[in-house]
């Protein structure tokens, strides 16, 4: 069972690290990004309460040196095109100026969503502002921030708000980071190295169903295919390969078309040997034939000529003692074997063969019984009709299974059935008898000539080339049953 199923085992041993492996990173993938997100709404949070601080304080040049400092540089440079400004080596207050700067974006929103003092380029926090307002953008997490996207161009940009109160509630303020600053550059690495293993995986997962699809699929199909082809007397029929038909295996191919070909040999050797048997069996006929001819021809009429002269002699020897008993016991000698001989050649050629089926085995199991001195009971459907070939095909067998019930089984009765047949086949013919039986075997005529059995051979073969089936059922001590299906 194993070795059949080996393909969907390697299949599925190549497939779970695939999926564990996906497991992993789609689950670093979320743990990242919630660490992400939970990191950057605590400060947000602060950033947004920071901006409400400043704003209560009502000094607008704090609130405007304040705005200054805060830039999201990885959403500013999106839209300015610009790459992040990098302070010169002779700048003094360089490293001030980069201490200074503080992630994000900071707006002042009115409850009707216009913005009254924003940071660089955070106009885009009104859009937020309305659509957390409205509920239509944006997902609340526990800590208070709001975890959303907005479209810009052709980017797709993530962001965490958070919108605070101050002491005037007709104006708020907003602050939001969009990932593409906040996010260290390892953090963004890391996301991106969980999102291409996830990638990755899928790929490969998808690589793994192909590969199911074909050449382990395929691969069944054919092994399916070869065990229920009858070789020798059908070619398979295969189907095409590979998923839709269009991603196909050209050594499955190969082997389609190698196995194909076996199958078109196999058809042919059958046939040159069923041509090869059909010849010797009409070979057979015909020289059982030539020897019926040549025995009525030569020993019968010398036999008849010499039973003439018996009974001449027999007239002119009248009165000579003991002459006329010597010569009738001669007579009678003579005439049992001119008896013997045409029951020769009748069963060299059975002229009762052209009579029909009926006729031939009502006829022959008469013979038999005189022949064998055993009980012949036929049973014969008189309607069956078969062609000449066939009835001559069953007395052969009918023949030979009754030699064989009285030589090695023994038997003192035989039983003959001849009806018709359901399941596609004309007739169903039937022989069993009382004898000693054995043990069958499943050979081919070649191992059952190889082992001497040459009656069982030929009968079988007879069968094959009528196209038909041959069973033997036999028990030890029970007696042997022979079947055939035409």
């Amino acid at each position: 069972m194993l070795r059949r199923k080996l393909l969907t085992v390697l299949f599925i041993i190549i497939l779970l690290p695939v999926l564990v492996v996906l497991f992993e990173s789609a689950t670093t993938f979320m743990s990242q990004r919630k660490s992400t997100t939970d990191t950057t709404g605590r400060y947000v949070q602060n950033l947004a309460d920071y901006a409400s601080d400043r704003w209560n304080e009502g000094k607008p040049a704090q609130l405007t040196t304040f705005l200054s400092l805060v830039a999201d540089y990885g959403y500013n440079r999106l839209i300015s095109g610009e790459k992040f400004p990098l302070p010169k080596a002779d700048d003094r207050n360089a490293s001030a100026r980069r201490d200074k700067f503080i992630p994000g974006m900071v707006a002042y929103v009115t409850s009707r969503g216009k913005v009254i003092f924003s940071s660089e380029n955070a106009d885009i926090l009104a859009t937020i502002f309305s659509g957390v307002m409205a509920e239509t953008s944006g997902l609340a997490a526990d800590n208070g921030a709001i975890v959303g996207s907005f479209l810009y161009g052709e980017n797709r940009i993530s962001y965490v708000a958070h919108i605070s109160t101050t002491r005037n509630h007709m104006v708020y303020a907003v602050a939001a980071v969009t990932m593409l600053s906040w996010m260290g550059r390892n953090d963004f690495n890391m996301m991106k190295l969980a999102f291409a293993g996830i990638l990755g995986m899928l790929i490969c997962l998808v690589g793994l169903f192909l590969l199911r699809g074909s050449v382990i699929k395929p691969l069944q199909a054919l092994s399916s295919q070869v065990e229920t082809t009858r070789w020798g007397e059908e070619t398979p029929q295969f189907g095409t390969n590979g998923i839709f038909g269009k991603l196909r295996v050209e050594e499955i191919s190969s082997l389609k078309k190698a196995l194909t070909d076996l199958a078109c040999r196999m058809i042919d050797k059958e046939s040159l040997e069923k041509r090869y048997v059909g010849d010797i069996i009409k070979a057979q006929e015909d020289e059982r034939g030539r020897i019926a001819q040549d025995i009525h021809d030569g020993p019968i009429q010398v036999v008849s000529a010499l039973i003439q002269r018996i009974q001449m002699l027999d007239i002119a020897s009248r009165g000579i003692p003991d002459a006329a008993k010597q010569l009738a016991d001669s007579e009678d000698i003579a005439q049992n074997l001119v008896e013997d001989l045409r029951d020769i050649c009748d069963s060299l050629v059975p002229p009762w063969v052209s009579l029909g089926l009926a006729s031939c085995i009502e006829e022959a199991s008469n013979r038999f019984e005189r022949q064998h001195s055993i009980t012949v009971n036929a049973v014969v459907d008189p309607e069956l009709a078969v062609s000449q070939e066939t009835t001559l095909a069953l007395f052969r067998i009918f023949q030979e299974a009754v030699s064989n019930a009285v030589r090695h089984g023994h038997a003192d009765t035989v039983s003959v059935e001849a009806s018709r047949c359901s399941g596609g086949r004309v007739l169903e013919f039937i022989i069993s008898d009382n004898g000693a039986g054995f043990v069958p075997e499943t050979k081919t005529p070649d191992t059952l000539v190889q082992k001497g059995q040459r009656g069982l051979a030929g009968m079988r073969r007879r069968v094959e080339l009528l196209g038909g089936e041959f069973e033997i059922n036999s028990t030890p001590g029970v007696g042997t049953g022979i079947i055939v299906r035409i």
